[in-house]
């Protein structure tokens, strides 16, 4: 029995065998394949002079670089961000009778968590993932057009901690500025230092904070954040 609407050929001498024509590629595919590639310049920075925190990666892409228009722009943006939600204020005298703490030489975030006191039990859970600057309170909020370099995190039991290493072209007196508005709209005790770097620390009864500041290449500020709370 035929089915309905299918056409049976007898086979015949001298029929010529059908030839397959080229298949018409995917659009989709034949776009992917033939544009150029575009890089995200706030993905591509990798440079890691003066880290606390650093990746394992290595490659050519360009470099971010700062100067003195690209600090104002930050500046500017970073004054409109936090007039949003009340008036700024400005940074308090720098503790004179105590120093801060120098992330200069620390090599890992582990190392940065213990450097500042996190339980040594926590400071083991850390794993990288640039997930984790995205999963800041807005205590520890980055800069406007601020550029991650390194990120790390643990989210378990009674450890929750991020540690953050970013990139930003504005001066660091502005940097330090910014997070001091933060933690102090947290209601954080906050000190900040001059000595051996610009840094602040915060608490509160639910959790820590601490900013270094220092100078990178290319006229850009290394800044190293970490957040963690504390068990209630």
């Amino acid at each position: 029995m035929l089915l309905p609407g299918v056409l049976v050929l007898s086979a015949c001498a001298g029929e010529v065998e059908p030839t397959e024509s080229p298949a018409m590629p995917d659009p989709l595919i034949a776009r992917a394949l033939n544009d150029p590639l575009m890089v995200d310049p706030d993905l591509a920075y990798r440079n890691q002079a003066a880290a606390a925190l650093s990746t394992g990666a290595d490659h050519a892409l360009p470099v971010l670089s700062g100067n003195a228009a690209k600090a104002r722009r930050v500046r500017d943006e970073m004054r409109l961000a936090l007039l949003e939600d009340g008036t700024i204020l400005d940074l308090p005298d720098s503790d004179e009778d105590a120093e801060g703490l120098s992330l200069s030489g620390i090599g890992s975030a582990e190392q940065m968590a213990l450097t500042h006191g996190v339980p040594e039990d926590c400071a083991k859970q850390l794993r990288a993932g640039f997930i984790w600057a995205a999963r800041l309170d807005d205590a520890a909020n980055l800069m406007p057009f601020g550029h991650v370099r390194a990120a790390a995190g643990a989210q378990r039991g009674k450890c929750s901690i991020r540690a953050v290493s970013y990139l930003t072209a504005a001066e660091g007196e502005d940097t330090l500025q910014y997070h001091y508005n933060l933690a102090r709209r947290a209601e954080m005790e906050t000190k900040v230092f001059a000595e051996p770097e610009l840094a602040l620390t915060a608490a509160s009864d639910g959790a820590r904070l601490a900013v270094n500041i220092r100078n990178g290449n290319d006229a850009m500020r290394v800044v190293d954040l970490i957040y963690w709370k504390t068990p209630q």
